[in-house]
């Protein structure tokens, strides 16, 4: 772990963090009409198609991606592993701004935006040609 590059690892975090929050505006302006006469978050889910909830996914997971992705092209030298791990604290910061930490919420939302972020990182890194 001494060859990760910390510094890309905490601007990944930001990276990745500004990106959801976009994503979230994107998802809240596009799903406002379904969402509008929703109760509580708890019902978020079920009021919305499954269209609507891959679209939301897939915006999620292209913001990790494109996180990811910045932080291959920008970084000196070999980081591929690092936006994975940037995506994984991004989301344990979201779990616990939301109050919905858990390990289990950690390993089953990580998974996923890790992987988006390391796909990005390397994505990045062929674009830099550094691989």
């Amino acid at each position: 772990m001494g060859n990760l590059d910390w510094k890309w690892v905490g601007i990944g975090v930001g990276i990745m963090i500004v990106l959801n929050l976009v994503a979230g505006l994107i998802i809240g302006f596009m799903m406002a009409p379904t969402i509008e006469d929703v109760a509580g978050v708890e019902e978020i889910g079920t009021s919305l198609t499954a269209g609507q909830l891959l679209i939301a996914a897939l915006l999620n997971f292209l913001a990790f991606a494109i996180g990811g992705f910045i932080v291959g092209v920008k970084s000196a030298g070999r980081t591929i592993i690092e936006p994975g791990i940037s995506a994984a604290i991004a989301v344990l910061i979201g779990l616990l701004i939301g109050g919905n930490f858990s390990i289990v919420n950690l390993l089953v939302g990580g998974l996923i935006p890790f992987g988006a972020g390391v796909l990005g990182g390397w994505l990045g890194e062929k674009k830099q040609g550094t691989t």
